[in-house]
């Protein structure tokens, strides 16, 4: 049977996340994917990671820690170990809903595109929210999402991996280079993982928007997308999400997910 299905490769990246690093790995073993290789890239973590990595060889997954240069460097590190006809990225803490694997290997065993992209649930403390993509969105903003998304290993090796330069937008500019470069997307219309609000886009939203628009400007040759009011209008709506959350007006922020974004969420 596995001799039918598509050959994943998963890497999954972390330093110092144990807690959210077992229910990932308990996720994608739970998948059942008979063509599956699982590499887990740890950055030397000092929290009983690498104990905890030591008890999953008998699981068959393959592991690599040491000391990194920060998560381009570490995922790179993944690209470099994959060996799948196809190389998705699931970070400590995301975890992948039952059959998404089986749901993106049917798709991927008929499909033509270089790149798969699903939905996903995001987890935030009012509910799990569905966020959909839009690959035709790419030059103007993050319009997929990295955790549900698979990528051909070839369409890496002739394109390239992550830039290490990078702090915050690292797979935007990998998507959108692909994108310009015209490599060819399919969305995947499921939610295929659940991920946890709290990344490092949350944390930092000034450099994250900022990081976005470096990565516009170095891609798109011309069109609006290069201008500064583009990078303002998402701080500002950005910020006025943020403010209505922490005062309680989720509803204002619900409404506007569901019939203004783009893509739409909720």
């Amino acid at each position: 049977m596995s001799a039918h299905l598509p050959r994943f490769t998963v890497v999954t990246i972390c330093r110092n996340a144990l807690a959210g690093l077992r229910r990932t790995v308990e996720t994608v073993l739970g998948q059942r994917y008979l063509a599956l290789e699982y590499w887990i890239v740890d950055g030397a973590s000092t929290d009983g990671t690498v104990e905890y990595l030591r008890g999953l060889d008998a699981r068959r997954v393959s592991v690599l820690s040491e000391p990194d240069r920060g998560i381009s460097d570490a995922m790179n590190k993944g690209l470099s170990l994959a060996s799948g006809e196809w190389v998705a990225f699931l970070h400590a803490g995301d975890e992948y809903l039952p059959g998404a694997l089986a749901t993106v290997g049917a798709i991927a065993s008929v499909s033509d595109a270089e790149v798969l992209a699903g939905y996903i649930l995001r987890r935030e403390r009012t509910g799990d929210v569905l966020c959909r993509c839009d690959p035709s969105r790419l030059r103007n903003d993050m319009t997929i999402n990295h955790p549900a998304t698979w990528v051909r290993r070839d369409t890496f090796e002739r394109c390239g991996g992550f830039d290490p330069a990078l702090k915050n937008a690292m797979d935007y500019d990998l998507f959108l280079r692909l994108h310009v470069a015209g490599v060819r997307f399919q969305v995947v219309p499921q939610p295929l993982v659940v991920m946890p609000e709290g990344g490092q886009s949350d944390r930092s939203l000034w450099a994250s928007l900022e990081e976005t628009h470096q990565v516009r400007r170095r891609h798109l040759r011309a069109g609006w997308q290069r201008s500064p009011v583009l990078l303002w209008w998402y701080f500002i709506k950005g910020t006025v999400r943020v403010t209505l959350q922490r005062i309680g007006l989720n509803t204002v922020v619900a409404w506007y997910r569901r019939h203004l974004a783009r893509p739409r969420k909720g």
